[in-house]
This record gives structure tokens, sequence and C-alpha cells, in this order.
């Protein structure tokens, strides 16, 4: 049943913008006939937030205690885009319990929330061998019927794994679960099936009409790339260290444990590459007249044996691009990560590189490029580093966007979508606890100290400068009931360069328990020099909603700010 299926996982933490993402991911992949073109599924529903941590507690046994304010404000939101806005064909419940109740049984989400609230009309699927768990690591029940049945029941449609199949119809046979439940989950599986066309003769089906060709098009290579342009953060760029100069840098060293990466620019869940572009054949490929290169150390960086390899080229450089960070032994299904610094001696090897510089008396800028899925503590990387890119895992060109970002080739224009924390930070935060608000708070909604970087940072080699389009109402005053407002913005490019900039739209209300401050829209716009655009941000009563303990969203009276980019302030009052 898995025909045309489409994994959706969520990497983003800020339920705004992961419910945009999902918005187009799945509308895009499912297509716009009557006809799906394949079955896309968000996962996992609900609370999935742990894998396997380091005293043996398992995604296949955790029990996510979540308050209904919480659920509300950042678990449910990109869910309930999926299936309200997107029409998402499937969903995929997970491992782990939410307070107390597996969630593959959970009644309560699969069926009232998003069948009878949200309208979710599709089929929902287990994680594989999810269905065994609830028996076996949750204990939830005693036997195979009622283990069936409290799936069935609870609106898992679909088993991956066998646990269905081996079971269900001794389940049926002993009456623990009726024909009629049976026939509601096949009628769900087989309506997928038609909508895919799978019953109608292939001509109708328009999507049969795709060819294998598409793979690995000449189109879709440029598409790869452009994604990895676009998505490089400049994090630092001290005393705009950054572009290089063809000529001034003309020799360069590229260093680090990620120098020569390939594979693992692909993260995982990934297809067959058609190639890939280390960071090191990008820059040799842009045309540089000598690329000299050394690792240093491999990615866990247990020893220094090889910083002198490293250090010995870097000191010829006319500037050094040291490539570091994370990869899927680190960060991956099934695995947690213990702690938010670089590997091992990852920051012992940029702190020794730059004091071999400096000891050599060279100016050659120190550029730090960080590969990785999730944040990472760069409180020493910013100590030493002229300039820091975060590239995530950046694909099959990944290693030519870095080039030509590092050059100027390409002007950087990603904005990260997780804050970067303090190392400290896993000291503070109980692992186990889904709690956004506990001290000292999770994400750039509640954090209450201060992060290496923000959700959102990500700067440019042109400026940008920003002002309203039309006159705003300075005065704010409006009702609870009709809050909404239109913000309309000119976005001028003030530099030399062109570029783009994503124009991020925040909202805050000075009140106990709310958010610091929440997106509530977002504009990415490419500008050539002194070149202008007009950028609208609709605030309705959702943006100004808050979520009560109770998981009640409501408008309240109040002061709020809203902030456009980081340069235009409104202050609004609802009365």
């Amino acid at each position: 049943m898995y025909h045309g299926l489409l994994l959706l996982l969520f990497i983003i933490l800020d339920p705004y913008l992961n419910s945009q993402y999902a918005i187009q991911f799945v509308t895009g992949a499912q297509g716009d006939s009557k006809y799906l073109k394949v079955v896309t599924t968000c996962k996992h529903f609900a609370g999935y937030d742990l894998e396997d941590y380091v005293d043996g507690e398992t995604r296949h046994s955790f029990n996510a205690k979540i308050t209904p304010q919480d659920f509300e404000e950042t678990y449910y939101p990109a869910f309930k885009a999926c299936v309200e806005e997107a029409n998402v064909a499937s969903i995929m419940c997970s491992y782990n319990e939410v307070n107390g109740v597996p969630s593959c049984a959970d009644g309560q989400i699969n069926n009232k929330l998003a069948r009878d609230t949200w309208g979710f009309d599709g089929f929902i699927a287990s994680d594989c061998g999810a269905i065994d768990d609830i028996q076996n690591k949750h204990h939830y029940t005693n036997n195979t019927d009622d283990t069936v049945a409290a799936a069935l029941k609870g609106g898992c449609d679909l088993n991956c794994g066998s646990y269905y199949q081996s079971h269900a119809q001794s389940a049926f046979l002993n009456g623990t679960i009726t024909i009629g439940e049976i026939n509601l989950a096949l009628t769900r599986l087989f309506t997928a099936r038609m909508k895919l066309g799978m019953f109608d003769p292939p001509e109708l089906q328009p999507y049969n009409a795709i060819s294998p060709d598409v793979v690995n098009s000449l189109e879709h290579q440029a598409l790869a790339l452009n994604a990895a342009r676009e998505s490089i953060v400049l994090l630092q760029n001290n005393n705009d260290v950054l572009p290089l100069n063809f000529e001034k840098h003309s020799t360069i060293a590229v260093v680090g444990p990620h120098a020569m990466a390939t594979d693992v620019m692909q993260g995982n869940y990934n297809g067959v590459a058609p190639y890939l572009i280390s960071p090191v054949e990008g820059f040799e490929n842009l045309g540089i007249d000598s690329v000299l290169t050394a690792s240093g150390c491999d990615v866990n960086c247990e020893v220094t044996d090889g910083f002198q390899d490293a250090f010995d080229i870097a000191v010829k450089a006319d500037a050094v691009i040291a490539v570091l960070g994370l990869d899927q032994s680190h960060e991956s299904e099934g695995h947690d990560r213990e702690d938010l610094f670089l590997p091992n001696l990852q920051d012992k090897f940029v702190q020794d590189l730059k004091n071999t510089l400096k000891a050599a008396g060279t100016n050659a800028p120190l550029i730090v490029v960080v590969m990785s899925g999730s944040s990472v503590d760069l409180t020493v990387t910013k100590k030493h580093a002229d300039a820091i890119l975060w590239a995530g895992y950046p694909g099959q060109s990944g290693g030519q966007a870095i080039a030509e970002i590092i050059y100027g080739k390409v002007n950087p224009s990603g904005r990260l979508p997780v804050t970067f924390y303090p190392g400290s930070y896993i000291d503070l935060v109980a692992f186990r606890h889904m709690s956004m608000r506990e001290y000292p708070g999770r994400t750039y909604k509640f954090y209450n100290d201060t992060p290496d970087f923000s959700f959102g940072d990500g700067l440019s080699y042109t400026t940008f400068y920003l002002e309203w389009s039309k006159p705003v109402n300075m005065s704010g005053v409006r009702s609870v009931s009709y809050p909404t407002v239109v913000y309309n913005v000119t976005v001028t490019n003030t530099g030399k360069m062109p570029g783009a900039i994503s124009v991020l739209a925040y909202i805050s209300y000075n009140n106990s328990g709310a958010p610091k401050k929440k997106l509530f829209g977002f504009e990415k716009v490419f500008l050539n020099p002194l070149q202008s655009v007009s950028v609208t941000f609709p605030a309705d009563s959702k943006a100004f909603s808050t979520v009560d303990k109770s998981g009640k969203r409501s408008v309240n009276p109040g002061d709020y700010h809203v902030t456009i980019g980081d340069q235009l302030i409104h202050k609004i009052s609802l009365i």
C-alpha cells in the first residue's frame, strides 16, 4: 500500500514555518489533478521527540507528556496545516506514547482530532513495528487480540510490519474487532489507491506520463544546486572578510573532516546521487589557482595526529577554509546526540589552527563551514573564525554552492531554521521533558538566555533597507474581535551586490506566559542594487492569538508589537 508514498519529516523549530513548509511540500508532491501524483505522509503524529537516549530510553517506549497548551501552540500546528490546508492523503502515527497512550492506539488524536475536528479523510499508517510496541514496549495491552483492536479502533488503518497480517484474523474471530471496523480501514486504503488512479485506464492518470528521464534531468540538477545556494547561512563575517577575492586569495587551504565530504552531504533518507561535489572539488571547479587540502582529523576527531598536516598547508595559503561538523554517526534515525558540542577535538582543531596562523604572521582569514542537521555549540568557533557558514547537509552540489558563496559568485541568503544554543543548555533542559516554557525555555520563542545564533539569523554581502509602503495607523487601536492589520513594506537593496533577503515578520505580546515573539509571515525577494519591491504581511486573528494552559486559543486585549525585519516596529493595542 506504500505505492507512491513520500515521507515528510519536519526539520524546522517554528510551528508557523513548519506549517508553511508542510503545505508547500504536500501540495507540490501530491499534484493538482483529480488524481494524486503520490500519497504524501505527514509524520510522526504526535509528540515524536526522542530516538535512543543515553540511558536506554527509546522511541519505542517513550511517554511524551505534553500539556494542552504546548500541543495547540507547538506540536499540532504543522499537522493541522497538512490536513486543513494541504489535504494530505496520509498520516503516520509515531512509536511513542502521548500522555500514557501509544500514538497508534490514540483515538483522541487520530480520530477525534485529526478526523473529526480537522477533517482528515485519508488513511493513518503506523511507523514500522509500532503496533507490536503497543503490547511489547508500552505494555498498554496484554495480548495480540487486544493490541489489534486498540490500534484499529484508535484509527490506525495500516500496519507497517506484519502485526495485522499475523493477528487480525484471530482478533476478528474472537470478536475484539468487527467487520465494520475492518471495512472502514480498507475503504480508506483503497480510496487512496483509487485517487492514485490504480484502478483506472493508465492513460487517464496524467502523472503516468512522467518518465524516468525526469530523474537527474538538467532542470532537477539545477534545482538541487539552487536549493543548496539559497539554504547556506552566513552566520559571521567579521570585517567583511567574505567574499574572498580570486586574485588576492588565489591559494587556499581547505581543511577539516568534511573538506572532502560527499556522502555526508546527503543526510539520510536519500536516494542515490548522480554525483557528489565535495567542498574541495567545488573550489577546484571554480578555477582557484591552487587548492591545498588535508583533513586534520576525521569527523570524530579523537586524536591530533593529523593536525600538523593541515597546519602546514594553512600557513602557505592566502585563505583557510575549515569544513567541520557532524555526520550520520552523530545524528540519524534511531540515534540521539548526547551533547551540543562539535565532536571531541574539533573545537581544539579550530583554536589551534587560528593560533598557528597568528604565530606564522599570516593575514589569511579563517573561514569555518559547519555541516550538521541540528544545533551545534559554536562558542569556540565564534572566537577564532573570521567567518562562519552553516551549510546543513547541502546535497549533491553542496561543494559547488559553498565555493560559490565564499568567493561571492553567489550572495548568501539562507536563514537559520533552528536556534544554536551554548553547550551548557543540555545541562539545564531535561531531555525527556516536552515543555516549551520550562526554564530556560525551548526555541527562540521561549529561550531566556543568549544563544550562539538564533532562529532566523543570516547575513548577506549586500545591505537592505525597509520602510512602510503605505502609512500605518501608528495609534494602532483595534478590536479583539477584528484585529487584522495588513502591513505593506518596501524593501530596497542599498548595497552594491545583487542579493536575496528573507523578510521575517514577528509579533510579540507582553503578557505572562506568552511567547517572547512568534513568526507570522515571511517573504524572500531577490533584488539588484538600488532595486525596490513591496511585500505584504497580513496579521490576522491567528497571528495575534495566544494559547492558554487549557489549550484554548484566543485573541486577548493588550499591547502587541509587530516587527518586520530588524528595522520596522509597530505597536498595536487591542481592546
